[in-house]
């Protein structure tokens, strides 16, 4: 006589929530021929009570200090072009690429790659700078 192989599960007593939400599930009825309805066993749910988080915290909060000391990259950017990988190539001295953006158009200010504002080219000294004629409100995505 042959003896009932048996399967051992290597996961069993590692996730406890996991086998008790599938210990409710009842067995899968064996196939026969009948068609015969076979009641399944009654399932019982239990009910889960959650904290209730309040917003509030008791840490500290984080002084806006701190972030004044954070570099961040800023640019300047007159326009943009889409260009392909052979015009790079035959780029030479003196070559015009022409650019997204019509003459008098306010530039952009952008930090760590986003729009931030708008503004004009002025001189200081020996220096470009811009002037910031318009903030941009929502961040662009």
């Amino acid at each position: 006589m042959a003896k009932k192989k048996t399967f051992d599960d290597p996961l069993t007593g590692i996730d406890p929530v996991m086998e008790g939400a599938f210990s409710l599930m009842p067995d899968p009825a064996p196939k026969t021929k009948s068609r015969q309805h076979t009641e399944e066993p009654k399932q019982s749910v239990i009910d889960v009570e959650f904290p209730v988080l309040s917003p509030e915290t008791s840490g500290k909060k984080i002084e806006l200090d701190v972030f004044s000391k954070i570099p961040v990259n800023v640019s300047v950017e007159l326009g943009r072009a889409q260009v392909s990988l052979k015009e790079v190539f035959e780029l030479t001295e003196g070559s015009i690429i022409e650019l997204e953006r019509l003459v008098g158009e306010p530039l952009d200010l952008v930090v760590n790659g986003q729009i931030v504002a708008q503004g004009e080219v002025v001189a200081i000294d020996n220096n470009y700078g811009l002037r910031v004629t318009h903030v941009i409100a929502q961040p662009q995505s």
